[in-house]
């Protein structure tokens, strides 16, 4: 049995996140991932946790989709921050569903049994929480409940996204060596591609050109399976179909946050494109197994940008509140704010406990801490690879002696990343690490002396020596402005992996209307409490102009008033920039008791984000007076222009 991985994932009690990354993650905690039932509907009922039918059955298998994205996310942040509060209320479902298989094996809720139509999505939700929580425990009844349920013939797993089991059926193969996990995994992926022949997942459409418009989150999941299955296999073509299908998202979806357009199905990059929330957890963690699979540092960089910018945008920085839909362009976030033509005038863009439907409440619990379990790595000679950047610690073992490295950095808010090495004796073993694209003109040093390594940006590289307790190596990663141009004449700043927005004071109102909603876990109205209709004054030549102001990282880098890095640029008003005010709208929704969707016109009091104004006409509309505005990291805002018109 041969793993075909560049890079492996290591026990979540090897990895221990430190600063900022911690402060965020104990936010978590503390907010929405430990008080879930906060949210409402289903999370406050026993989910995985019993027999009972949630929702009578009405909404079948999707209750337990939602409680399973939490479930995942709750156990990798509980081991990540070793609270064993959370842990004990996140086993609850884990511990009910070992504890009560049917004789034949099948785990889960009878509801879900039935081979048709597809019902066994939830179960590569919930698995994946199986299966980090292995990692660190080593309980063996997870293999041996795993095997029996993947190989008691009562489904084939190749149905819709069903066929997202395979997932975690190799990775049962993976630990327990039984072959007929194998042939079950690729009989399945063989016939789902043979199935859906005309999905923009399936294997032929994945390697074409042609421009993909599924269902954003089902393309994250399926896309990726082909890497997946590649791993196990060494199959080119399933790896090249992966790589192909993801670069299409770059060139017709990529959003200035990192994450590709979806709401709900695939957009473009316009600047009033969104995507679900959902998208940010289901993307990255599609790009983890791509950069497992190939061992290009493009696709760390990619999660890095959406994890950096995407996932802190569309939730408060106490991780009480999240958004639905979230836009790179949004100066308006409330009840009837929503610009997206699905439940378009409705709250979806505003944060709130639930701000939608109950997928994006229970999969938000799951970006941050994936990001944590995934920023170490090993190699397949089992050394260390640091291929995400933040502050933490890792430790792994070298031969019969223990190392810990201790990763000392503010990034992305700054350049310097330190790696300290502590061990009983000196030790040698490769240590890999990662250049970003985006960067260059890096520097490596060991114990201040420089290493004689090519540091070529978009790769990794690899120290080979004899690592002695106190070592220090620094990598060093000038980040430089720049800017990215998109539809409608927009611009954006960029610096390093962090993009950024304009600071946007903001009027947060509690909305007395929702009912979904706590005295500690709010919904918000906001609204813009300063003006935001600014076209950047800057090109490539006038970058020179821009001050970059660089603050210490204290307290939640990701509030407003915290943010560590300000770029004061000059910028000239937009006349007649404003926002639209609507009193009816076009709207896809709800159109009857029976909960059916269906296009409709909506009537009341909305108020949306406008488009950015006409290139052509936009000379004649900047005010005369240069001011300077100021910038902060897109993750800083709630309401924010990221996307600017280009003024003069």
């Amino acid at each position: 049995m041969k793993n075909h991985a560049k890079f492996q994932e290591v026990s979540l009690r090897a990895i221990e996140p430190e600063g900022w990354l911690r402060v965020y993650l104990e936010n978590q905690a503390r907010g929405l991932t430990g008080h879930m039932e906060a949210a409402g509907h289903p999370f406050d009922t026993a989910g995985w946790a019993s027999h009972t039918l949630i929702d009578e059955g009405k909404r079948g298998w999707v209750p337990y989709e939602q409680t399973a994205y939490w479930t995942d996310g709750a156990i990798r942040l509980a081991h990540l921050l070793k609270d064993e509060r959370l842990l004990k209320k996140a086993l609850k479902g884990v511990e009910f569903t070992l504890r009560h298989p049917d004789a034949d094996g099948y785990l889960g809720h009878p509801l879900m049994k039935p081979p048709k139509p597809y019902n066994r999505w939830p179960h590569a939700v919930f698995f994946r929480a199986l299966m980090a929580h292995f990692g660190v425990t080593g309980d063996r009844r997870i293999l041996e409940a795993l095997r029996r349920h993947y190989l008691n013939g009562t489904s084939e797993h190749c149905l819709e996204r069903d066929i997202c089991n395979v997932e975690a059926m190799l990775w049962t193969y993976e630990q327990t060596g039984d072959r007929q996990l194998l042939k079950h995994a690729l009989d399945a992926f063989d016939k789902h591609n043979r199935l859906h022949p005309d999905t923009d997942t399936c294997l032929t459409n994945l390697l074409s050109g042609k421009r993909a418009t599924a269902h954003g989150v089902s393309f994250h999941e399926l896309g990726k399976l082909g890497a997946v299955v590649y791993l196990h296999t060494g199959t080119r073509r399933f790896l090249e179909a992966a790589v192909n299908g993801y670069g299409k998202l770059d060139r017709d979806q990529m959003l200035v946050d990192g994450v590709p357009s979806s709401a709900e199905m695939l957009q473009g990059k316009d600047p009033l494109d969104s995507h679900e929330t959902c998208d940010i957890a289901d993307y990255t963690w599609g790009a983890g197994y791509l950069l497992m699979a190939t061992g290009d540092a493009r696709w760390a960089d990619k999660i890095e940008r959406a994890c950096f910018n995407a996932a802190p945008g569309a939730v408060t920085p106490d991780f009480r509140a999240l958004q639905y839909f979230s836009c790179p362009n949004q100066v308006v976030a409330a009840h009837n704010s929503n610009h997206n033509e699905f439940f378009r005038g409705d709250k979806w863009m505003s944060y709130r406990p639930n701000p939608g439907t109950e997928c994006c409440p229970g999969d938000v619990n799951r970006i941050m801490p994936n990001f944590a379990a995934r920023m170490w790595m090993t190699t397949p000679d089992g050394s260390p690879a640091a291929v995400l950047y933040g502050p933490s610690r890792m430790v792994f073992r070298s031969g019969s002696t223990d190392v810990t490295i201790t990763e000392e950095t503010t990034y992305p808010f700054s350049a310097g990343i330190r790696f300290s090495f502590q061990m009983a004796r000196a030790v040698s073993f490769p240590f890999t690490l990662r250049i970003p694209g985006w960067c260059r003109q890096p520097r490596l040093l060991l114990n201040g002396a420089p290493v004689a390594l090519k540091l070529k940006p978009g790769t990794f590289v690899t120290l080979r020596r004899k690592f002695a307790s106190g070592d220090q190596l620094t990598l060093q990663l000038p980040m430089e402005l720049k800017l990215s141009h998109w539809p409608r004449g927009g611009v954006a700043v960029e610096r390093g992996p962090l993009v950024y927005a304009l600071q946007i004071k903001e009027d947060w109102q509690r909305d007395p209307q929702e009912k979904r909603q706590t005295r500690d876990f709010p919904a918000w109205n906001m609204q813009p409490g300063s003006p935001w209709n600014y076209a950047l004054c800057l090109d490539e030549k006038l970058l020179k102009e821009a001050e970059v102001i660089c603050r210490d990282v204290t307290g939640n880098p990701w509030q407003q008033e915290h943010a560590p890095i300000l770029i004061r640029v000059p910028a000239r008003r937009v006349r007649n920039w404003k926002l639209e005010r609507k009193t009816s709208v076009r709207c896809y929704g709800i159109i009857n008791k029976e909960e059916e969707l269906g296009i409709f016109m909506r009537k009341g009091d909305f108020v949306f984000t406008p488009q950015l104004p006409d290139p052509k006409t936009l000379p004649k509309r900047l005010a005369k007076k240069l001011e300077t505005i100021t910038l902060i990291p897109y993750g800083c805002t709630r309401l924010r222009i990221s996307v600017f018109p280009q003024g003069r």
